[in-house]
């Protein structure tokens, strides 16, 4: 039988919560991106034409966003579990 200690459940939780935080996060960043440009967020889909100039707005968007959310989130969940 696995038993889990203390510490890996509050790993789980952890990772868990940020991924949750990150998948909402780019959710509604592709709604507000679609509402601001009319239709869909950047791809670098190769049978499409690039315009470089918004795949680098998207990329800056969604990976400082949902990189600091996920950090927050971690530091927030570690300072409180381990209270």
């Amino acid at each position: 039988m696995i038993t889990m200690n203390d510490e890996t459940v509050k790993k789980l939780i952890i990772g868990s919560a940020s991924v949750i935080v990150g998948y909402a996060l780019r959710q509604l960043a592709q709604k507000k991106w679609k509402a601001v440009y009319d239709e869909e967020p950047p791809t670098t889909h190769p049978s499409e034409e690039i315009n470089w100039k918004k795949v680098i707005i998207w990329s800056v968007i969604t990976g400082t966003v949902i990189s600091s959310a996920k950090l927050a989130t971690k530091r927030y969940l570690t300072v409180k579990l381990d209270a």
